[in-house]
């Protein structure tokens, strides 16, 4: 009875002892235990929606070193959706009026994160700096519409075009429109655009055990490209975007 009680208590002691391992962040040489992380997440943006892959090298408890892929998709939340009344149909494809290309960008980021001030042992918050740099690809999709025209025995026939100088003032014209093409109409003549990005911010982990990442983040993205993006046809169009971003992110440490 007494080699079972014995067994019973080394046994709860060294459940203890890994628990109270799990919990700890440092080794005892007072170093951080991890050395990499990897996380994923989404960040909502004031100009569209990215979704990101991080990998991070941890080179001390405050400083990490941090590679980063993220994807974007464009939004100008001004942009409305017009209803659309085709020919011959009782509902249509509703159209973005003016839009001449939609966009999607793909940064690839260099950057750190510097801890500013650290959670408790067991729970808390740990706050970061962070900043990075990379290159941006750009991608002009042509917006495809459905248009009216007149053929030369007066029908009306409807052809799919992308904006040019040639039919602006058909495809500015709202009687003109038909619906907006089908899904997946203009990749084929996507565009790229090179550019270059710069992004801060602060990262706020709040993961109760440093083996997981969960943490939220906000800051500001500067994209810059080598000339004006013909975003909107009816607008003034600019060779850079900056917004302002709130992001989520979860992994984990080893």
């Amino acid at each position: 009875m007494i080699r079972v009680r014995v067994l019973l208590l080394l046994l709860c002691f060294t459940l203890a002892a890994n628990a109270q391992k799990k919990e700890r962040i440092y080794n005892p040489q007072d170093e951080y235990v991890y050395k990499n992380e990897f996380s994923g997440g989404l960040r909502l943006q004031s100009n569209g929606i990215s979704l990101l892959l991080e990998y991070g090298k941890i080179k001390d408890i405050k400083r990490t070193r941090l590679f980063q892929v993220d994807y974007q998709y464009y939004i100008d939340f001004k942009m409305k959706k017009q209803k659309a009344f085709p020919l011959g149909k009782n509902e249509g494809r509703n159209y973005f009026y003016g839009l001449q290309n939609k966009f999607h960008m793909l940064r690839f980021s260099y950057g750190g994160k510097r801890m500013i001030a650290d959670k408790a042992r067991r729970n808390g918050v740990r706050v970061s700096f962070v900043g990075y740099g990379g290159i941006t690809l750009g991608l002009l999709v042509p917006y495809k519409l459905d248009l009216k025209y007149d053929d030369d025995k007066g029908n009306i026939v409807v052809r799919s075009e992308s904006y040019s100088e040639a039919n602006k003032e058909v495809f500015l014209d709202r009687l003109r429109i038909n619906e907006a093409s089908g899904v997946g109409s203009g990749f084929g003549k996507t565009e790229p655009v090179p550019g270059l990005h710069g992004k801060v911010g602060f990262d706020f982990d709040f993961g109760g055990r440093d083996e997981y990442e969960k943490a939220l983040g906000a800051g500001f993205t500067a994209d810059i490209f080598y000339k004006r993006l013909p975003i909107m046809a009816d607008a003034e169009n600019r060779f850079y975007k900056f917004s302002f971003y709130v992001s989520f992110q979860f992994g984990k440490r080893w």
